[in-house]
């Protein structure tokens, strides 16, 4: 019996790890967990997105965007705040603007490193 409880509390574990990624997705800005897909978990490499500009927050470091799907990370489409990892890269960029973007997954989470608009 101890055995049989001892190797569901490992395999939980296991299975919990597995699971676990950060984004940044909330109403108003607040941070929440957004599950990413387990083969993210291990690349450095950017991940490349389109989507609307909804609102930019500079002095936060956020934008505001309503993203088509990401296959890469397991997401569907929807809107949420992104940090960016430089605010530079918000200039030129304005609300309603439809942009590509590159995510990498920075020490607090996934972040934008580049934005290009693109062709409406």
């Amino acid at each position: 019996m101890i055995k049989k409880n001892v190797l569901s509390l490992v395999l939980l574990g296991v299975v919990g790890m597995g699971v676990a990624g950060t984004g940044h997705a909330a109403p108003d800005g607040m941070s929440a967990p957004i599950r990413v897909a387990a083969a993210d978990a291990g690349q450095a490499s950017a991940v490349s997105a389109v989507g609307v500009v909804e609102q930019i927050r500079p002095e936060q470091g956020k934008v505001k965007i309503s993203h088509e799907a990401i296959p890469a990370l397991g997401w569907p489409s929807m809107t949420m705040f992104f940090r960016v990892k430089d605010k530079a890269v918000l200039e030129g960029i304005a609300a309603g603007d439809k942009i590509r973007f590159e995510l990498e997954k920075g020490a607090t989470g996934l972040e934008i490193t580049r934005m290009e608009k693109m062709a409406k």
